[in-house]
């Protein structure tokens, strides 16, 4: 009788509310995000191996038909601290970014990641309606059975969220055309900034 009650209050919550329920809150009052059917529900995230590399994987989606004989789709999550440095005894020290100095961030975080080829330059972006950055590069996977070697795309959006805080939504995929599919998904996010 307990369980039925309970099916019923929350099938009254589903009509009554039914925007309450679409979209998993990711970061409570900041970052929602409604996947669509083809990606399967997030696995939660853990933090950074690297305390001091700045990012912390908040979640993970792969799409339900990801096969590692023919076919690659994943969205990853994460939020980065930008703009700071660690002085002596590790303490980190932040530092005031504007617009044109995050875009710089983004592109020095780019340029060094060392598997990376065909790097684009950071460009201006939109996710969930908010403003945001991005940039573009492959990494070659030689352990693809399908083809060894063959270039993944993938792209990074930066939407900032506080002064020295952004969320980074990386799309990763085996081909172009994945690779839009899953762009297609970023207008599912719905991003506020908080101050500070």
């Amino acid at each position: 009788l307990a369980i039925m009650r309970t099916f019923c209050f929350t099938l009254l919550l589903a009509i009554v509310f039914p925007c309450a329920l679409h979209g998993e809150d990711l970061i409570p009052g900041i970052v929602t995000f409604d996947p669509p059917p083809f990606l399967n529900g997030g696995t939660s995230g853990r933090g950074s191996d690297d305390l001091f590399s700045g990012t912390g994987e908040v979640r993970q989606y792969s799409a339900a038909d990801n096969d590692i004989r023919t076919s690659q789709r994943r969205l990853h999550v994460n939020v980065r601290a930008v703009g700071f440095s660690i002085g002596d005894g590790k303490v980190v020290t932040y530092h005031q970014l504007d617009d044109k100095a995050l875009r710089g961030w983004m592109q020095a975080v780019m340029d060094s990641n060392r598997n990376a080829t065909n790097i684009a330059r950071v460009a201006d972006a939109k996710v969930g309606g908010q403003p945001a950055l991005v940039a573009s590069y492959q990494v070659a996977q030689w352990a693809w059975p399908k083809e060894p070697g063959a270039l993944f795309p993938i792209e990074v959006y930066w939407v900032r969220i506080q002064t020295n805080r952004v969320v980074e939504i990386e799309l990763i995929a085996d081909t172009p055309k994945h690779l839009e599919t899953l762009r297609s998904c970023l207008g599912n996010f719905s991003i506020k900034r908080k101050d500070g």
